[in-house]
């Protein structure tokens, strides 16, 4: 018996000793990936970086790398008319009007957008700015006989801005309709909502690409583009990562903002900011053996938090791939598993850690982790021979202690 089962064994170790196999991609990775840092190391070693890795991954787009020096935004002086939005359903207003008192107070627009005050017809608000409404509700007091227009001195301004709903499409990481602005009631000041005056932090353009997950790497930073009633502008939006001002506007509901792509990688972009996020969620699995419950297999139960721009090396660290015993448990693998943001498709690379660690050119392949990516590491050939010879006394053992029994026995 033991006879035959060491034939078994020996196949067994010569297949665990086979080279690492490799996944396949339907897309070349080294030409259509979505960063050229993600194709193959085989017969790169020790090469100069000039044209390829992360440089390759600038080719394609001028400028890419967002200068310190760059000009300030054009769109900034362009966007003067976009200062104050038109008004939107749930806009909160404060009517002022001496000897007035009947008609002072706070007022909101409705749901259909019109603005109702006493006495008066309902007034259509919502696309106009406060400073048209509030033309339109003197004129309608005058027309009325209410007032005299030598004597009238009317004041309509924003109380409190309204959640409203934009639609975000294009280069971010989670496109779609989106809530912006959304208070909760308990959280706010009686006192603020008393005061004067209102600010809009939740509602402008910086927010959308925030709440719609950030910018991708691929972005148009550039010409961000806002089209509101079938009119379009665009928006320079790279202030936010050289420091020069730009432009800001604040959202009304029904706006559609839209990130061009410029169709390629690049690594200024992969770095938090004010539109791109702080942080990513990654998956990661490290396990010897599989293990007996999700809970004890789990990297923080089913997720790792990492830095935005984080690249492979650094979150292989992050999940213990690297390191361990030189001689039996250096020599590991690691798969990164990936989603092409453009094209959707999926990409899998497989990394030797040893020598991702060990060659000078070890950034032109060290790409940048992407939200959503999974990062799993593979043992040694060593320990894998370990094992397996580990497996095969426990199935010899209890055969051979028989067999030395029964010959005891006789």
């Amino acid at each position: 018996m033991c006879a035959r089962l060491i034939p078994l064994l020996a196949l067994a170790l010569a297949s665990c000793a086979t080279a690492f196999e490799e996944p396949r991609n339907t897309v070349d990775l080294a030409h259509d990936g979505y960063t050229s840092a993600r194709r193959p190391m085989s017969g790169m070693r020790e090469v100069p970086l000039s044209g390829q890795g992360r440089y390759g991954d600038l080719a394609g787009c001028a400028n890419a790398d967002l200068p310190l020096s760059a000009p300030e935004s054009i769109a900034f002086a362009a966007s003067a008319a976009l200062a104050m939005p038109p008004l939107s359903p749930g806009d909160m207003l404060r009517l002022s009007l001496p000897a007035g008192e009947a008609f002072e107070g706070t007022y909101i627009v409705a749901p259909d957008g019109t603005l109702t005050v006493p006495h008066l017809n309902p007034i259509r608000a919502a696309g106009f700015t406060i400073e048209v409404v509030e033309a339109l509700v003197a004129r309608m007091f005058v027309e009325e006989g209410m007032y005299r227009a030598g004597f009238l001195q009317l004041d309509l301004e924003i109380a409190q801005w309204a959640p409203v709903q934009v639609h975000v499409s294009g280069a971010v990481f989670q496109p779609g309709d989106l809530l912006l602005n959304d208070r909760n009631a308990e959280l706010v000041q009686g006192s603020r909502v008393e005061a004067q005056g209102d600010v809009a932090s939740g509602r402008t353009l910086v927010s959308a690409l925030s709440s719609a997950a950030g910018l991708r790497p691929d972005a148009d930073v550039r010409n961000v583009v806002l089209v509101r009633d079938g009119q379009r502008q665009i928006f320079d939006l790279s202030g936010a990562f050289t420091g020069q001002r730009m432009a800001d506007p604040i959202l009304a509901t029904g706006d559609q903002v839209h990130v061009p792509s410029r169709g390629c990688f690049q690594e200024a972009l992969a770095r938090p900011s004010r539109i791109t996020m702080p942080g990513i969620r990654v998956f990661m699995s490290n396990l010897t053996t599989p293990a007996s419950s999700n809970s004890q297999a789990g990297i923080n139960r089913d997720t790792a938090s990492l830095p935005y721009g984080t690249r492979f090396l650094q979150a292989l660290v992050a999940a213990n791939c690297v390191g361990g015993t030189q001689a039996t448990n250096a020599d590991r693998w690691a798969v990164l598993i990936s989603r092409n943001p453009i094209t959707g498709e999926s990409e899998v690379i497989a990394r030797s850690i040893e020598d991702l660690v060990r060659r000078a050119d070890r950034d032109a392949f060290n790409p940048i982790i992407l939200p959503g990516d999974g990062i799993a590491c593979y043992d040694s050939h060593v320990t894998n021979v370990r094992d397996v010879i580990s497996a095969f006394s426990s199935v010899l053992t209890p055969a051979i202690n028989l067999t030395i029994l029964s010959g005891a026995a006789r």
